[in-house]
């Protein structure tokens, strides 16, 4: 048997091993509820707008415990509040791994976003890009934070990177902002060809050949166009001014006035107006008219369109009618199908339809002449990029119409156009 004294020597030290065990459970549990409490504290003060008082908390928190990860997020937030670029930069690093980076993916965004010098930007994108090589919204951010520092060549190599990739509505907005910013003029050359086949008397081609110059300012695009069009043994040149405008994310309007000399072949003057809006993820409506004054009469159309963007699929379909001419109501319905192959400029589309709409200059006035005429058509067309500056665009198309004493006639028509950006 063992001595009353060893015995009492083993009961301390159990005693003693138990107490600082439960101290240092009960330390701990102190600790979490002391940061449990800091944390609600300070996230409280972030929804209130306090953000220098909330700062002070969390810094406090993370003295006590650098590990609680909660409070760093919420660090992260605040400091993008304060623009204190290089505390919440830092806490990034900390969070971002390759396990981590599609849990942090907004807040990185965001510092891009907050960027406003390259000393800023630089090492944030060289510290984090490793965990977002694929990721598209990662490239658009870059882009657009090295236009707004300036870095032209960067962010072009950034738009180079990506025109090839598949991109959501979402992507191609952005995208296109930022070719527009980068490339904000545009220079094109186009001819078509339209002839008549044998039902015709006459089966001479007409030719127009268009030449137009684009400049992105902002938000808004504007287009001045000249159309030199020859039919049979007359010619005529007409004039026009188009401007795309953006309201908001979800609208947008299109303006375009015409004018020409030649008021029995193309339209003395000229207004076509409309406006566009996105009622949900992948629908957009509109709405506009289209005013054509010739020397013989005026016309004014109403136009209704619905657009729906569904993977690489555009899908719209649209219609023009009035005015009523010889108890004849001029009408024009069609639908227009658009698959995108990389990129937003490389697409092929096609077209059918019925009627001839007032757009079509080169047309329109083979409706004006007699109203009652029914016609049907369908295009098919293509849009290559050619490099990152030159866009090649073609189509070939067909349309069958009524003629005088119960007969038909067969065009066949054809373009070709050359686009440049710099």
């Amino acid at each position: 048997m063992l001595s009353k004294k060893p015995q009492n020597r083993i009961r301390e030290l159990i005693i003693t091993i138990i107490t600082i065990v439960n101290l240092g459970f009960s330390n701990a549990q102190n600790t979490k509820t002391n940061t449990d409490s800091i944390y609600h504290q300070a996230k409280e003060l972030h929804l209130k707008k306090k953000y220098e008082t909330a700062l002070i908390k969390v810094n406090e928190g993370l003295l006590v415990a650098p590990e609680y990860i909660d409070i760093r997020v919420l660090r992260i937030r605040i400091c993008q509040q304060l623009n204190k670029f290089d505390q919440a930069s830092e806490d990034l690093y900390v969070l971002i791994d390759n396990n981590t980076s599609k849990t942090y993916r907004n807040l990185t965004f965001k510092q891009i976003a907050m960027a406003k010098t390259a000393k800023e930007l630089t090492p944030f994108i060289s510290k984090t890009s490793a965990f977002y090589a694929n990721d598209i919204d990662y490239k658009l951010f870059q882009a657009e934070a090295y236009l707004r520092i300036d870095d032209r060549r960067t962010a072009k190599s950034l738009v180079k990177s990506i025109e090839n990739a598949s991109l959501d509505k979402s992507q191609k907005y952005r995208y296109r902002l930022i070719t527009k910013q980068l490339n904000k003029n545009q220079i094109g050359i186009y001819h078509e060809l339209l002839s008549f086949l044998n039902e015709y008397p006459r089966q001479k081609t007409w030719n127009t050949t268009r030449l137009e110059y684009m400049r992105y300012i902002g938000l808004h695009t504007l287009t001045g166009r000249v159309s030199h069009s020859s039919r049979f043994t007359d010619d005529a040149v007409l004039y026009e001014l188009e401007s795309y405008s953006v309201f908001s994310k979800k609208s947008y309007g299109f303006l375009s006035l015409s004018t020409s000399k030649k008021t029995d072949f193309f339209q003395s003057f000229g207004v076509r107006a409309s406006v566009f809006h996105t009622i949900t993820k992948w629908i957009e409506i509109e709405g506009g008219f289209r005013y054509l004054n010739f020397r013989h009469a005026d016309f004014t159309s109403y136009v209704f369109g619905l657009t729906s963007y569904q993977n690489k699929f555009y899908l719209n379909a649209r219609a023009y009618i009035g005015p009523k001419v010889e108890n004849a109501l001029v009408q024009n319905y069609q639908l227009n199908i658009r698959y995108y192959f990389n990129n937003t400029l490389d697409y092929g589309y096609f077209r059918i339809g019925t009627g001839i709409s007032p757009d079509e200059s080169t047309r329109f006035t083979q409706i004006t002449e007699n109203p009652s005429l029914k016609s049907y058509y369908c295009t098919v067309g293509l849009s290559k990029t050619l490099g990152y500056e030159y866009t090649l665009t073609g189509s070939v198309g067909y349309l069958n119409e009524d003629l005088q004493n119960n007969r038909t006639g067969n065009q066949i028509s054809g373009s070709i156009g050359l686009r440049y950006r710099f």
